[in-house]
């Protein structure tokens, strides 16, 4: 009796646990919402749903000049930017089927996210080289560190009401009436 106690009180308290996020997907469905509501993709607070580490090998000289945090790895100088889960983020630019959102303020420090086969805006890289995925930011060549392709856009919870549209109901006219 014991062992289901506390099996219950573990499946009770995940589920308490997963349904207390204040964040959901970003899916195309609400970007559809928006576009007929006239509201600009600009004008949503996004997040990443999961830590996103772009890594670059530097030369020495690069070493001193270098934005991220810079680590020795096997010899060589890495940089490393650390986007964390749930950072906040603003589209700088999109189209049909993607959003370039940002994290940090500056020109060209944009991720891009693509429309996914679940309808959902997954990061997407540039190009693949094996296993990593290579994107440009800040005018640089990064690495995706494995797994960081796997984050999706989120927005607030309480941020869907204002995706909905404004409504009115008429009553009608009748005859005879001006």
């Amino acid at each position: 009796m014991k062992k289901y106690r506390g099996f219950i009180f573990a499946v009770v308290t995940i589920f308490l646990l997963t349904s207390c996020s204040n964040t959901i997907y970003f899916t195309k469905d609400m970007r559809y919402m928006l576009y007929n509501s006239k509201i600009p993709v600009s004008n949503v607070q996004f997040y990443n749903s999961r830590k996103i580490v772009l890594k670059r090998n530097l030369t020495y000289a690069e070493t001193k000049v270098a934005r991220g945090e810079i680590k020795l790895e096997n010899g060589r100088y890495i940089e490393e930017i650390i986007i964390p889960k749930n950072t906040p983020g603003v589209a700088v630019s999109s189209g049909r089927n993607h959003i370039n959102v940002a994290f940090e303020n500056g020109r060209n420090r944009d991720l891009t996210f693509s429309l996914n086969d679940r309808d959902l805006y997954q990061l997407t890289p540039q190009s693949w080289d094996n296993d990593y995925g290579k994107v440009v930011y800040d005018t640089l060549i990064y690495l995706l560190e494995p797994g960081s392709d796997k984050a999706v856009l989120k927005v607030r919870k309480d941020n869907i009401n204002n995706f909905e549209r404004k409504k009115r109901v008429v009553k009608g006219v009748t005859v005879g009436r001006e």
